[in-house]
């Protein structure tokens, strides 16, 4: 009797792992930062959906500078589609912009599996997914967060074949690009929009 308990309570306790380890594996990122390189921009809806139905909002309001606002995402995977309002200026509205787009799961997933086994000490899993808008223009970048000033960044040998890793200029952290995409603009608000009061 008590053997078939204990087997019982194994077993569940294990399938209760599993899941747990299942789930936190498809966690890519748990921080988002949204901005731009262009100026005053406002985000009032941006959600990014994961491939597990889940998704994370990157709608901060107004927004400026790049990386722009920071803000704890929860749990995203690997993202699969893309949908937001945002507008340029702050003040006084110059355009609004709406986008919805599918974004290839199967390049994002590569990409970022390519970012997180790139470097040859770096191991902590401190990632970002980095929103930007430049007027109609949408990027999706993900980051590892690894910072040469204080950092082992140094890749390992033929760590990246496809070139899909960017340098950023100023020596910051590696990013991968995920989605790049041109959403409607308009004068006036999209019906059924945020905007649209």
């Amino acid at each position: 009797m008590y053997k078939w308990l204990i087997i019982t309570l194994f077993l569940s306790s294990s399938s209760l792992l599993g899941c747990s380890f299942s789930n936190s594996a498809t966690t890519v990122a748990r921080t988002g930062t949204a901005g731009s390189t262009s100026g005053a921009h406002i985000i009032k809806m941006m959600q990014v959906t994961d491939i597990q139905g889940g998704g994370a909002s990157f709608a901060y309001g107004a927004i400026s500078g790049y990386a722009g606002a920071s803000a704890d995402i929860g749990h995203i995977g690997i993202p699969s589609k893309i949908k937001g309002y945002w507008s340029k200026g702050w003040d006084t509205y110059e355009k609004f912009y709406h986008l919805s787009a599918t974004i290839d799961s199967n390049l994002a997933k590569q990409k970022i599996e390519a970012l997180r086994n790139y470097y040859k000490n770096h191991k902590t899993f401190n990632t970002t997914m980095q929103l930007v808008v430049d007027g109609p223009r949408v990027r999706l970048y993900y980051t590892m967060n690894c910072f040469s000033y204080r950092m082992d960044c140094s890749p390992k040998e033929n760590a990246d074949p496809n070139g899909w890793v960017i340098h950023q200029s100023n020596d910051a952290t590696q990013l991968v690009l995920l989605f790049d995409g041109t959403g409607e603009a308009s004068d006036i608000p999209f019906p059924g929009s945020p905007y649209d009061k």
